[in-house]
């Protein structure tokens, strides 16, 4: 599933297979190959380190440090899957983009991604994100890179 029809900010979403989450787990430098096809990415080098929120935390709003950052989810234990706990938030941190009225003008209000094992999450390194307080009694254990 791409994102990038809405906006011309460039997100891209898929949900990645149990096995290729796991090559990806034993071999981050693989992450390359799960980008789209023509993507400018595949052709960097991304570093990457793994990261767990237990139950009670989240990530607070940052930003890549490349062209592109990443995010995969390796590893969640979910109670209420259609909830925001331990979601994805992607945020324009562009000053006044929260004050725009209409989505893409200039890129609009947050999107909101859920986090089950698989999802990836692909987007320019300039764009804000966080992970959403993760609720008590589950965690996400999330893969984040930086393109080189």
């Amino acid at each position: 599933m791409s994102v990038a029809p809405l906006w011309s900010t460039p997100v891209h979403t898929a949900l990645l297979t149990g096995g290729d989450v796991s090559q990806l787990a034993a071999d981050p430098d693989s992450l390359a190959r799960y980008l789209p096809p023509g993507h400018p990415g595949r052709d960097l080098p991304w570093t990457s380190r793994a990261e767990k929120w237990d139950g009670g935390f989240h990530a607070a709003l940052r930003h890549g440090t490349g062209a592109w950052c990443a995010l995969v989810v390796l590893d969640a234990l979910v109670g209420d899957a259609s909830g925001a706990s331990g979601a994805v938030i992607l945020h324009d941190p562009r000053a006044g983009a929260a004050n725009v009225a209409l989505p893409g003008l200039p890129w609009g209000r947050p999107i909101t991604v859920p986090t089950v094992p698989g999802t990836l999450v692909l987007v320019p390194g300039w764009l804000a994100w966080q992970i959403a307080p993760v609720h008590v009694g589950e965690h996400r254990t999330v893969l984040t890179a930086d393109s080189g």
